[in-house]
């Protein structure tokens, strides 16, 4: 009797480790599977490094800016006493809304070239953006950064040579009236919208400004002088 009931467990015990293997097997080759290669392990890494700093840090603008014009003046004292600026209008579009996510921001697109967060969330804080309006690599990281897809700043037949001295002003969620400039100071005069943006080139000819070393501040403001935002080029 107790060498049949032997027999019996020496066989459940065979039988049940012969079903085991193939699971276990299975499970091996799947768990093998789903570990990422070294090459995986490296472009994670290097998406990373494009998203966010190396360590925990604070920032207040992810690039370096020129100080304030020395000289300053309300916005107010610019809109009564400053002169009215000629400007282009190269981009008009009322029913364009702002972007919460663009495709090339995404860390795979283009090396993440625009997917640094910090430089994202910077971008989000503002309304008012600057650049010069020569240079096809400068104008092509704007026109992403901006989540815009074309900006013609040959517009009416200005020349290379013409727009050595302009500015790219573009104004988010705001229709310009007018645009007044004294000393380093261009204001623009909108009124906010929902929707909408614009873009405009400013000659640096038609200002006065008292320090030609110092940066040029602009500032996007209301009808009646309240400051919308800035922006230092």
């Amino acid at each position: 009797m107790r060498f049949i009931l032997s027999a019996v467990i020496i066989a459940m015990v065979t039988y049940i480790h012969g079903i085991g293997d193939e699971p276990k097997q299975v499970l091996t080759a799947a768990f093998a599977e789903a570990q990422p290669s070294l090459t995986q392990d490296k472009e994670l890494l290097r998406r990373l490094e494009k998203l966010e700093p190396p360590t925990p840090t604070d920032i207040q603008t992810p690039f370096f800016q020129r100080p304030f014009p020395s000289m300053m003046k309300t916005t107010k004292e610019v809109m009564h006493r400053g002169v009215i600026l000629p400007f282009r209008l190269i981009l008009n579009d009322s029913q364009w809304q702002r972007p919460l996510y663009k495709e090339q921001w995404h860390s795979t697109y283009s090396g993440g070239r625009w997917a640094y967060m910090p430089l994202r969330l910077f971008y989000a804080q503002h309304r008012l953006f600057t650049t010069s309006a020569v240079g096809l690599s400068n104008l092509y990281d704007f026109l992403h950064n901006l989540g815009l897809s074309d900006l013609n700043v040959e517009q009416k037949g200005a020349t290379q040579e013409e727009r050595v001295n302009e500015v790219v002003a573009v104004v988010m969620q705001a229709k310009i009236e007018r645009v007044v400039t004294k000393g380093n100071q261009v204001v623009i005069v909108a009124r906010p919208q929902r929707t909408g943006v614009q873009a405009i080139t400013i000659n640096k000819l038609n200002m006065k400004l008292d320090n030609e070393d110092e940066a040029i501040l602009f500032q996007l403001v209301t009808p009646d002088g309240d400051e919308i935002d800035y922006s230092i080029y």
